[in-house]
């Protein structure tokens, strides 16, 4: 019990608290955006890339788990409160599908987050190896953040391609009612899976147990950059 509330509770708390953070600041920015040019996202040719994008992250992630994916639309649906809409078929008693769900329906936060760190570690670490070398290590999380702070090296041609692409893809970040609808129908199975696997891990693999430790710190790591990047850009677009 004490490994279940120390270790596997705060993994959850970090995952899902991340994704609700990051998409919230993204869809300020997105609205932010939308009064500026007073036009919906669906008009604006600048957020479509990032509107497509979102969809893909869903369709991909869901075929990826076996779900069927029976629409595929880039235009709005008012009805769903969503700029477009990926319909999927699946079977509701299936946890695999239901995990599925839960992943596609919160893809577009962490796989678009995914792309930006990327492009950013090449924009400000150009020395990757440095990088995952304070990944790997077992500190702290004040202890990583000095470290990598200490590691800024600014790659401007990379940083101008991070900044267009973040741009591009803020649009895509934010979730809308339809997906947090989805996420939270498919998160108690998807916390039940995991819990199986998180006892799997501490029975069969006692190593285990300290990389789900290590992997929790990296998270909140990660979480924190990508959600430093959007209030950046949520700062950025409303001063403008």
């Amino acid at each position: 019990m004490q490994a279940f509330m120390n270790v596997y509770v705060p993994g959850w708390l970090i995952f899902i608290g991340g994704i609700l953070l990051i998409s919230a600041v993204n869809g300020a920015t997105v609205q932010a955006m939308v009064n500026h040019a007073g036009r919906s996202n669906t008009q604006i040719w600048y957020m479509k890339p990032g509107i497509f994008v979102h969809e893909l992250l869903h369709a991909a992630i869901a075929r990826l788990f076996g779900l069927h994916v029976t629409n595929f639309s880039l235009r709005a649906d008012p009805s769903q409160g969503s700029a477009a809409h990926v319909s999927l078929r699946y079977d509701r008693h299936d946890p695999l599908a239901q995990l599925g769900l839960f992943l596609s329906s919160s893809a577009p936060v962490w796989g678009i987050s995914l792309v930006l760190l990327v492009l950013g570690r090449w924009a400000f670490f150009p020395d990757g190896n440095q990088v995952w070398q304070v990944l790997a290590a077992s500190s702290s999380l004040s202890e990583k953040w000095v470290m990598m702070r200490g590691m800024v090296a600014i790659n401007w041609q990379w940083l101008a391609i991070f900044l267009v692409v973040t741009l591009i893809l803020t649009p895509g970040i934010a979730l809308s009612h339809r997906d947090l609808q989805n996420m939270w129908q498919s998160a108690p199975i998807a916390f039940l899976v995991t819990i199986v696997i998180f006892y799997l891990f501490l029975t069969f693999w006692p190593a285990g147990f300290a990389w789900w430790t290590l992997l929790n710190l990296n998270l909140l790591l990660l979480d924190l950059m990508v959600l430093g990047f959007s209030l950046v850009i949520w700062f950025v677009v409303n001063l403008l």
